[in-house]
């Protein structure tokens, strides 16, 4: 085995991070890439920390990623990979092998300048440019089913959940019945499949904890007591009223207070999630009911040629996935926070906005949803 501090970047290397540094790259298959470990997502300021080596935390495809090291002289990631399309998160750790932090590759032929499409002009003057796909998603033809699905976020988290792959059921305690679960199988190097991410999931989420664990769902946030057990542990209970993923809200986690690409931004260089403009109008406040095509076969939405699939979410309450074919709805999560009430001392502003499609051709430009649930993202131009 090579001593890793002998490890350098290969010279045939793509440097994914050449031009700007990001939490997600778009990869083509086959090829060898490397990118900088130093900072957090964009940032040229805020540090990873002491990185000590790299490794793959899961793909959604075995054998997508033939290879990982961690360049110390560089401070860069290198990947190798197959002859495979896929998403795959790349973790940097310590000595100690903690996640510092993680990258997501998108690794598919897609170029997604060659297929943007840039929304017409809303009231306020405000056009926004989007990628004719979710984030992750392998295709843009809705007869590909599940391949145009792609990844769901948690609104504000940096690190993909794969979308549902198929028809779902759960009992009343959020156990998936009749083998429909809907997971899609993740590996790691070593190959064999890892546990489910609904198995996974955990409550009491923070932004640390996040960093630290990419593949746990916070389902739901807690509030503090200030009452103490008989072990002297503060007793926290689980707060599905305010519906976070984390202890701490931050409207500006994807951006929406400060209009600017975040360190949390999950999009690749060059994209970020879409946010509402300075005068309030929202990044869909273009698609018209009228003018939309519903594909009941490949269940998803058609405006303006561009491809919204009804991807189902994972749940706010669990991180098990939910597609009813029945019934197949789909949201894409912008940076807006939301709120749930006008008295914020009753309800807090710890909603996030989404665009929402619906079986029978139904959308809502704008709603409002739990920050915790699992939703798509389709990324607009940083401009």
């Amino acid at each position: 085995m090579i001593d890793p501090t002998e490890t350098t970047v290969p010279d045939n290397a793509v440097d994914l991070s050449a031009n700007e540094t990001a939490n997600c790259y778009i990869v083509k298959p086959g090829t060898t890439v490397a990118f900088s470990t130093a900072f957090k997502g964009n940032s040229t300021t805020e540090s990873t920390g002491a990185v000590t080596g790299c490794r793959l935390l899961w793909t959604d495809n075995n054998g997508l990623i033939k290879d990982v090291k961690y360049a110390p002289g560089q401070r860069m990631a290198i990947v190798w990979t197959g002859e495979l399309s896929g998403n795959a998160v790349i973790a940097a750790t310590d000595a100690d092998g903690n996640t510092l932090w993680s990258w997501h590759l998108w690794i598919t032929d897609y170029d997604p300048d060659a297929s943007a499409y840039t929304t017409p002009a809303a009231s306020s003057g405000t056009t926004w440019t989007f990628m004719d796909r979710n984030l992750g998603a392998m295709s843009a033809t809705p007869a590909d089913g599940f391949r145009t699905h792609g990844m769901v976020y948690q609104w504000g988290r940096k690190d993909p959940f794969p979308a549902p792959n198929g028809p779902t059921q759960m009992d009343e305690n959020y156990n998936y019945i009749n083998g429909m679960d809907g997971e899609t199988p993740l590996f790691d190097i070593e190959g064999p499949p890892l546990p489910t991410l609904l198995s996974l999931a955990e409550y009491h989420g923070t932004i640390a904890k996040s960093i630290a664990n990419p593949m746990t769902f916070y389902a739901m946030t807690y509030t503090h007591t200030g009452e103490m057990d008989e072990y002297g542990e503060e007793i926290v209970i689980n707060d599905p009223v305010t519906g976070d993923w984390t202890d701490q809200s931050d409207d500006d986690l994807w951006g929406g207070e400060s209009g600017k690409k975040s360190i949390y931004d999950p999009c690749p260089p060059g994209w970020k999630v879409p946010v509402s403009d300075a005068s309030g109008v929202t990044p869909y406040d273009w698609m018209k009911f009228a003018s939309m095509t519903w594909d009941n076969t490949n269940m998803g939405a058609i405006q303006d040629g561009q491809w919204f699939p009804a991807c189902g979410t994972r749940a706010y309450a669990s991180g098990g996935c939910d597609f009813q074919q029945a019934n197949a709805y789909g949201g894409m999560w912008f940076g807006t926070k939301g709120k749930a009430a006008s008295d914020l001392s009753l309800y807090p502003t710890l909603y996030g906005q989404y665009m929402f499609i619906i079986n029978g051709k139904r959308t809502f430009k704008v709603n409002k949803d739990k920050r915790s649930q699992g939703m798509s993202v389709r990324a607009v131009r940083d401009i």
